[in-house]
C-alpha cells in the first residue's frame, strides 16, 4: 500500500505564533483539538481541513491536494509544497527559499512534465521523485517524516469560510464568462495527463 499525502512543510516552528503563518499565508483556520500523528498524516485530506504537526525547528501541515498545485512561499522561512501519490504515481514539489522558488518538479508515471529549478542537495541520493520529496520534507523540517512516532501530538484545524462578496452588477456576460472558465479548471491536476 503506498501514501497518498499532500501539504506544506516549512522550516520554522509555528506553534507559537500560528497566527502569524495564517496571516502570511491568507488562510482563516479555526481549531478544532488534539489528533496524533498517525491521523494528521493518513492519506489524503478532505477539503476544508489541516492537520498540523509541530516540530522543534519546523512545521508540517497536510491539506488537500487541490490546495498543493502551486507553491506556498513564506518571505522569510522555506517552504515545500508536495503532493505526493504512491497509487497513481504522480508527485509534485513546489520547494521555495524566503519567497523565492528554487525547485519545481511535477512527475506522473515515471514521465517528468515539468522540472525548473536547480537540484536539490537531496537530489545527489535520491533518483525518485517519491524520494526527493520525503528527504526533502524531513531537510525542511529538521526531522525525517520516519522518525515521528505515529503517536506524536498534531493539531486539527478547519478552514473557516470568507464572506462571501455581494453579487456583481456587471453584466451577467461576464459572470457566464468566468462560470466557463470554472469549469474548465475544475478537473484535478493530475488527472490531465491520464
Amino acid at each position: 500500500m503506498g501514501f497518498n499525502i499532500s501539504g506544506l512543510a516549512i522550516n520554522k516552528n509555528y506553534e507559537n505564533n500560528f497566527d502569524e503563518l495564517q496571516k502570511e499565508l491568507n488562510w482563516s483556520l479555526e481549531k478544532q483539538g488534539e489528533i496524533d500523528f498517525e491521523t494528521a498524516s493518513s492519506n489524503w485530506k478532505e477539503e476544508g481541513i489541516c492537520d498540523v504537526y509541530f516540530s522543534d525547528n519546523g512545521t508540517l501541515l497536510f491539506i488537500s491536494m487541490d490546495m498543493c498545485t502551486d507553491a506556498w512561499p513564506l518571505k522569510e522561512a522555506n517552504s515545500l509544497t508536495f503532493a505526493l501519490s504512491e497509487i497513481s504515481m504522480a508527485f509534485n514539489l513546489n520547494y521555495c527559499e524566503n519567497g523565492v522558488m528554487k525547485r519545481s518538479i511535477m512527475e506522473v508515471e515515471d514521465n517528468r512534465l515539468t522540472e525548473e529549478g536547480e537540484k536539490l542537495e537531496v537530489e545527489q541520493k535520491s533518483q525518485d521523485t517519491s524520494e526527493i520529496i520525503w528527504n526533502q520534507m524531513g531537510a525542511v523540517i529538521g526531522k525525517s517524516f520516519w522518525d515521528i512516532e505515529p503517536e506524536e501530538k498534531a493539531v486539527r484545524y478547519v478552514f473557516v469560510k470568507q464572506k462571501r462578496q455581494e453579487p456583481s452588477s456587471k453584466p451577467s456576460s461576464d459572470r457566464i464568462e468566468k462560470k466557463e472558465t470554472v469549469q474548465k479548471l475544475d478537473k484535478k491536476w493530475w488527472q490531465f495527463w491520464k
